[in-house]
């Protein structure tokens, strides 16, 4: 119900409305280098237990980019633009 009000909504404004795959790997991808988490190297929202990290962590085990979990899936998203 929400994305047929959110898709309505946009139609009346004439703004396009763009959605990610649910499969989209926003919150395990790295925005700095691209790297994408796989297996036991992913942040859930317990963290990430073999690297004892917290939920809100993002720690890229490729470049070592350290970033806030929330802003890394925000550049990934922004990035399908």
């Amino acid at each position: 119900y929400f994305r047929q009000v959110l898709t309505y909504k946009c139609d009346w404004y004439g703004k396009t409305l763009l959605v990610a795959d649910h499969f989209y790997p926003s919150t395990q991808r790295c925005s700095v280098c691209g790297h994408i988490k796989q297996d036991d190297d992913k942040v859930t929202l317990a963290g990430n237990h073999k690297h004892h990290t917290k939920h809100d962590q993002y720690i890229c085990y490729q470049c070592g980019a350290t970033l806030d979990r929330d802003e890394n899936a925000v550049a990934n998203l922004l990035a399908l633009l």
